[in-house]
């Protein structure tokens, strides 16, 4: 039977849904496996959800990489935009994620602009530029990762002000971790230094000023009940620890977590501490 045929049969819906989580569950655990052990650690009851929500994020996110020239990423944007429009009108397109977070909603009031900051935050990714000052890297964090994190507390019923600074702090983190590997597809997230000058000391300087900034914004250990949250606040705090100790000799060298830190974060998960 052919894709045009098949189109005429009447779906299985909860087939069709389950296969859509199954697909971001297995997203989250093959590229984000830090926050797929985060949602293990959550209630069983809105596991799901934060799949749906974090899967979307890799969607959106890995705009960049999978396109050959930034029109053609914009146009990716666009139809994710178009796509959780979609969803909000009661007219979803065909897409596992779509279909998942369409499930999400049907169980969680989330807010659309949250979502459409997201996608809007991954415009600067197509830019073949360094953020031109600390302030808009900020502003790409909270965009992102922060908008993200939004999410992530109106599903788990936290702080949403926590959420979104621990999420923003979170990616300042990230991307000063990924520095080498940012690097070879010739992108820099350090303010004001392009990618040929990172082995100057200046370029030592924005990183150092970029930890400091996470640091500060970094919100305080939460006594909330949220083990999703608490445990991403210990992610950030120990890497942001072993990032600290970098010098300017070794600070853009792929950082070596290994097998000891996947441990310590699965002990965290399993004690909440």
């Amino acid at each position: 039977m052919s894709p045009l045929d098949e189109s005429f049969a009447a779906p299985d819906s909860i087939s069709n849904l389950a296969t859509a989580q199954d697909y971001c569950v297995f997203q989250v655990r093959k590229f984000d496996f830090d926050r797929y052990l985060t949602v293990i650690a959550a209630p069983k009851e809105i596991r799901m959800a934060l799949f749906s929500l974090f899967a979307f994020n890799l969607e959106v996110a890995k705009t960049r990489e999978v396109v050959s020239e930034p029109m053609l990423g914009r146009i990716r944007l666009q139809w994710w935009r178009e796509a959780i429009e979609g969803i909000y009108q009661g007219n979803p397109r065909q897409h596992e994620v779509i279909s998942a977070l369409q499930e999400t909603l049907n169980h969680h009031s989330l807010s659309r602009y949250l979502f459409d900051e997201m996608i809007d935050g991954r415009e600067f990714d197509l830019e073949e530029r360094e953020p031109k000052d600390i302030d808009e890297l900020i502003s790409y964090a909270d965009t992102t990762s922060g908008k993200l994190f939004s999410l992530v507390g109106e599903v788990t019923g936290s702080n949403p002000d926590f959420a979104k600074l621990l999420g923003t702090s979170r990616a300042l983190i990230g991307l000063m971790r990924s520095i080498s590997f940012h690097k070879i597809q010739g992108r820099s997230y350090l303010p004001g230094i392009p990618v040929t000058d990172h082995h100057s000391q200046h370029a030592f300087s924005a990183y150092q000023n970029v930890l400091a900034k996470a640091a500060e914004i970094l919100p305080d250990r939460s006594d909330m009940n949220d083990p999703v949250l608490n445990i991403t606040r210990w992610m950030a705090q120990y890497d942001l620890n072993r990032l600290l100790k970098k010098t300017s000799e070794d600070f853009e060298k792929p950082a070596k977590f290994n097998a000891w830190r996947r441990y310590r974060i699965i002990c965290a998960c399993l004690t909440g501490r």
